[in-house]
């Protein structure tokens, strides 16, 4: 029986679940080495399971589901979440960052660790997960601002090289608006006291109305 993402609880936990157990996977494959036969056994394995779930019923996602997250007040200090499958915080992700999103006063703090199947430069993570981090954290601004926008532009200053396996943090907050253009700004760094910046960000947003 399928359900609606956000309706049935135990749909819910089970997709998160999934997420979990494939993102382990993923980081496992990358960060691991095994021997032809255990890769052999997992290939086939894996496309079992996926030609099972491509005969499933195709997913959509209403707008209104994503609209409605910024209907509501969000109390100082509570955890920020979104659909279950969004791509960086989004528990129920096969790709997510496991990112715990937190509002701290009028900023956004997302926690979170990148794992090795994010991995660029040697021990290093890709540029490309690093700008995936900032731009989903700095989404969430947008349910303290009760309005929602995409992305119509994000710039990142790289400061130095992001590690993996180690907690990260990024910090967002408002610029400032003008009419539909919402400017944020962003820092990642380690998540311990005195870390230094690791890379900034900055970024555009336009209001859209719902449709």
């Amino acid at each position: 029986m399928k359900y609606p993402e956000g309706l049935d609880p135990t749909f819910d936990e089970t997709r998160v679940r999934l997420g979990s157990a494939v993102r382990r996977l993923g980081h496992a494959v990358i960060g691991r080495e095994v021997d032809l036969d255990a890769m052999e056994a997992a290939i086939q394995a894996l496309d079992g399971l996926s030609n099972q779930f491509e005969q499933g019923i195709a997913r959509t996602r209403e707008f209104s589901q994503f609209s409605s997250a910024h209907d509501n007040e969000v109390p100082d200090d509570s955890r920020l979440t979104s659909h279950i499958t969004r791509p960086g915080s989004g528990p129920g992700s096969p790709h997510g960052l496991e990112m715990q999103v937190h509002r701290r006063g009028d900023r956004v703090e997302a926690t979170f660790v990148i794992g090795s199947s994010f991995e660029g430069a040697p021990s290093r993570s890709h540029g490309g997960i690093v700008a995936l981090a900032f731009d989903d954290a700095m989404g969430f601004m947008l349910n303290l601002l009760k309005t929602v926008a995409y992305t119509g532009r994000l710039t990142i200053n790289y400061k130095a090289p992001t590690p993996l396996h180690v907690p990260l943090v990024i910090h967002a907050w408002l610029g400032k608006r003008d009419g539909r253009k919402i400017f944020l700004d962003a820092e990642l760094r380690e998540d311990r006291p005195d870390a230094s910046i690791i890379a900034t960000a900055s970024a555009l947003f336009i209001s859209i109305n719902a449709y």
